[in-house]
């Protein structure tokens, strides 16, 4: 006679499967599983790349965080957030380099000598439910790691959205979110910066990122020891080498 299910699962596993099942269908607990998974090797893979100095931006730090705009806050969850080429081409425009290094493979990324510039953005509606311009834009630039971010970088931040209005791309009311990610923050620039009732920006380390999408997933990353998926736990686990509040309080 063969084995059930639950004769082939260890005692403790098949009681927690079947009180799973008691609560969800096996396909919706598939997929928010799946989603924890793909999150938890996001975060591994940022935080290995971060351990080192002078990372390409373009080629590994902008795909990460492409797929990972939740981990800067819970506005980004709902909504869909796609890379908007037609911004990136007015602010090469504007930096006269149309062709400039890494455009042609990323057109929708303007690449920088030390840094890349992302526009995400996402589409108002009105009353007919048809688009209607643009309801939110995220710019994120990223700096190499080992880069400080100061002043300057958030005043360029700010010409850059300036130069989208002027272009027509933003509405009056139209919500712009500018980050500036970096390893490190000169002292007293590590604060919101609000230009409008709908602009505002901000540099931000890449350790209060990770430190964000670690309490977003409820520390599920520091909690779940050994993830098989994620290889060795040695390589994935060692906790942030330096302190968050310290590193952004210099």
């Amino acid at each position: 006679m063969e084995a059930s299910n639950d004769d082939r699962v260890p005692d403790g596993n098949a009681k927690a499967i079947r009180d799973i099942l008691s609560r969800w269908t096996a396909g919706k607990a598939m997929r928010i599983l799946n989603e924890v998974e793909s999150r938890l090797r996001l975060m591994a893979e940022l935080r290995d790349k971060l351990r080192v100095v002078g990372v390409k931006e373009v080629q590994e730090l902008q795909p990460l965080f492409e797929r990972g705009l939740w981990m800067l806050g819970p506005q980004f969850e709902s909504v869909q957030f796609t890379a908007n080429c037609g911004m990136t081409s007015v602010i090469r425009d504007l930096l006269g380099c149309p062709e400039g290094q890494g455009s042609r493979r990323r057109p929708d990324l303007v690449v920088l000598p030390d840094s890349s510039l992302g526009f995400y953005s996402c589409s108002s509606f009105d009353d007919t439910y048809e688009a209607d311009g643009i309801d939110h834009v995220v710019v994120i630039e990223l700096k190499t790691t080992g880069r400080t971010i100061d002043g300057r970088d958030r005043e360029q931040v700010w010409n850059y959205i300036k130069e989208l209005e002027q272009s027509g791309h933003l509405k009056a009311n139209t919500r712009v979110d500018g980050y500036i990610l970096g390893s490190k923050i000169a002292q007293g620039e590590n604060r919101f910066t609000v230009y409008s009732p709908t602009i505002r920006i901000r540099p931000m380390l890449y350790a209060t990122v990770l430190t964000r999408a670690e309490g977003r997933l409820l520390n599920l990353y520091r909690d779940i020891k050994d993830p098989p998926f994620l290889g060795e736990p040695e390589s994935h686990m060692t906790p942030w080498p330096f302190d968050v509040e310290e590193a952004e309080a210099a």
